[in-house]
């Protein structure tokens, strides 16, 4: 086990598991931007045929999900773990999104990094021998967020200039532990807790930058 550290956060893995599929769904907003045709799939409503938001986040987990497997050539049985989240409480939209696929899930919640933990920890699993297939997913939805946590649209409330806007899309990526193409996830770097003291709880930028360093 020691061998494998490079440092006080790196760890190199000895078995890297391959990405053999993956797929991403969006809103209608992310597709007018500049990623808009490098997605799998978008939806010119944003409730994805839901009568929720929260619905449709979960929908949007299904629907990445299965693309992604259908790119591996699996099907959802032959998972070993599926780690995912979203911006919920209780990680809701995953939950909901899972709940018939009866595979082993485990739900993280890392906010904006949640992506990059799924897919850490799922590399670390496959790496320890602990199993054959992982998915890792993850997904936001700007009106559930808002909902969440600053201005729900019910309100009406104006938004200011500088305000962010949270993704409406989802990720999913299958990881074969004895895949031989595709890009490898030979190391994994976990990240630590830094306080850069912003008290602006708008200023989402300035708070979240070190995640970007």
């Amino acid at each position: 086990m020691n061998q494998k550290r490079l440092g006080r956060q790196t760890v190199a893995l000895e078995h890297p598991p391959a990405l053999i599929g993956w797929a991403a769904v969006a809103g209608q907003k992310e597709r007018k931007g500049p990623l808009g045709p490098l997605f799998s799939s978008t939806s010119d409503d944003d409730t994805f045929g839901e009568s929720s938001w929260e619905k449709a986040e979960s929908a949007m987990q299904r629907q990445a999900l299965s693309a992604a497997l259908d790119r591996a050539g699996l099907a959802a049985p032959a998972l070993d773990y599926v780690l995912a989240g979203d911006l919920l409480n209780q990680c809701i939209s995953s939950t909901f999104a899972l709940r018939d696929r009866e595979v082993p899930f485990l739900g993280l919640y890392g906010a904006c990094s949640t992506m990059a933990e799924s897919l850490s920890l799922a590399a670390l699993l496959l790496d320890g021998g602990f199993g054959r297939y992982a998915a890792a997913l993850t997904s936001s939805h700007f009106c559930s967020a808002e909902r969440q946590y600053r201005t729900p649209l019910e309100y009406g409330g104006q938004r200011t200039p500088t305000a962010q806007w949270t993704a409406t899309a989802s990720g999913a990526v299958i990881l074969d532990a004895e895949g031989t193409n595709g890009p490898r996830v030979t190391h994994v770097t976990t990240g630590k807790i830094v306080d850069k003291g912003i008290r602006d709880p708008a200023n989402m930028g300035g708070a979240m930058a070190p995640d970007d360093v």
